[in-house]
Parts: structure tokens; sequence; C-alpha cells
């Protein structure tokens, strides 16, 4: 019977390993098989100089790879399936990089690895996993957008940053429904800075102009000129029983073109990974995944 496991964690043994059957585990009815398994730990254990004497380690290392694998088995599956193919040029470019950040000559990685017993075809298959993945995450990116809004909120988060600010703010002489309405009417009618005039509000509000910094505002305004794009109207809010609203004319950030660039792209790269991270959860749990380890309990 088919199980949807969302994540899993194995405890067993080398030696209970050893008993296992030829195939390991099937995702979506493709099998990992006990070869694919051992052939990716001598791997990992090999780059990476790994001392799995230790119980402990061995089995967090056997977990590891066997959700490596299946994780890749996924990305092969979905890439066959939306048309992704990877070339083996592009593999060859990848491993040439690899090799030319660790200053290897050209046939380096190879020459290394099957040194130390490893099948260089399971070192390509690693590879063709993660350049799967780059390719998904690269398609993703281009639904990504960060708006002014979510520059400006990081912009007041950061440390010194601040805003040079000019708004409109209203607040009423009165608070009955008769102001409110009043209130609410201005806010439809209140659509530039270019021309204010006092008969649009004298007989029920009070207007000031604010130019100044951000942070030299009330805290309440501070808030809501934080939350109100520029050449719009924040919503009529109460403030020491009275309604209030703000116009913001002008909002410019204080921070240099270069800093606002890297925070963009900060905000960028952190909505892309929550957004990655979505779409490879919900691609696992959608999966069919059976695990075939005696003793395991999913």
């Amino acid at each position: 019977m088919k199980k949807i496991l969302a994540s899993f964690v194995l405890l067993f043994s080398m030696s209970a390993f050893a008993e296992l059957p030829g195939i390991i585990a099937l995702v979506n009815d493709q099998p990992i098989t006990k070869y694919d398994f051992t052939a990716r730990k001598k791997m990992a254990i090999a780059l990476n100089n790994i001392d799995n004497s230790d119980p402990n380690t061995d089995r967090q290392l056997n977990s590891d790879i066997l959700r490596i694998l299946v994780d890749e088995e996924l990305l092969a599956q979905h890439a066959e399936k939306v048309g992704g193919t990877i070339s083996k040029e592009a593999i060859t470019d990848a491993i040439r990089s690899i090799e030319q950040r660790n200053k290897m000559p050209n046939g380096g990685m190879k020459s290394h690895l099957v040194a130390k017993g490893v099948d260089f075809s399971v070192f390509k298959k690693q590879i063709r996993g993660e350049l799967i993945k780059n390719q998904i995450i690269t398609s993703l990116s281009n639904s990504v957008s960060i708006s002014p809004s979510e520059v400006d909120v990081a912009v007041i988060h950061s440390a010194d940053k601040d805003f040079n600010v000019e708004a409109w703010v209203f607040t009423s002489k009165a608070n009955d429904d008769k102001t409110l309405k009043q209130m609410q009417t201005l806010k439809s009618r209140f659509t530039s800075c270019d021309k204010v005039e006092e008969k649009l509000y004298n007989a029920f509000a009070d207007g000031e102009k604010f130019d100044r910094k951000l942070k030299q505002m009330p805290s309440a305004t501070r808030s809501i000129v934080l939350d109100t794009k520029v050449g719009s109207s924040s919503s009529i809010y109460k403030e020491n029983n009275k309604f209030k609203m703000v116009f913001v004319c002008k909002k410019e950030s204080t921070v240099s073109s270069n800093d606002l660039g890297r925070l963009k792209e900060f905000l960028s790269n952190k909505k892309m990974s929550k957004k990655a991270a979505k779409f490879f959860k919900d691609m696992k749990s959608k999966a069919y995944i059976k695990v075939m380890i005696p003793g395991y309990k999913g």
C-alpha cells in the first residue's frame, strides 16, 4: 500500500542495511536501489571526509543519503514532466566550474573520485539534480517582485535609515457620524498635493502639512505614513477621539542607491527562498513514497 510521507528519519545500522533487498524505496513507483544508496554514501564520505565509525553518525548519514536520493528522484521526475532537460554539456560545464574553484586541472574531479573508488557517474547524477533544482528556482524567480512598500518597510526596520516625507494630515473637529462622512468625502476628493484648497476641509477639520523626516513625526502618524502609498490617502482612523486621515505626497528614502539595490536583492532572495521551499515541500507532499526497510515505522 502506498503511503504519503512528508518526512522521514531512518534509524537503521549498516548491519541491518546489509539485509535489505535490491530496491530500498519507491518514489512514484520509480525505484531507489541498494546500489544507489551505497554508491552515494561512499561518495559523500569521500568528498566530505566523514568518519562514520560512530553508530549515531552513521545512522544520521544513512538518513541524509536516502532523503537526498528521494529528493533527486522527485526533481528528475519533475524535469521530465515539464521538459526541463539537462544537457551533457551543462553537466560538464558545471563540473569544470567546480574544478576551477578548487584549482583542479580539467578532469581532476573524475581522477580524484576514481582514486577513492567512487563511481563518477554518481557524481554526475548529483550535479544533474542540482542543475534541475537551479532551473526550477530560476523559473520561480521570474514571478518574484518587490513592491515599493516592501522596500519602505525594510528601510524603516533597518538601523539608522529614514525617509524624507511630505504629507498632509487632516484632523476632524468633532467625532460624530456626520463628521466621519465628511472625512470620507474629503478622502475621495483629495487626490493631489499640488493644489490644496482650505475650503475642502476647514468646515469640519484642521489640515497640517508635514515636510520633515519620518522619525520626527508622531508615532501614530509615522506608522500610517509607512503603510500608505505615495499619492494616496490613508484609511480614516481615530486618535485622541478625533478622526484623522493622512495624504502622502512624497516619501523618499535617505538610503544610498547602492544600499537600496542591495536591500532589494536581499528581499528578493528572501522571498525567493520561501517560494522555493514551499514548491519543494508541496512537490514532496504530493508524491507517493514507500521506504522498504524492515521495522521502519513511517
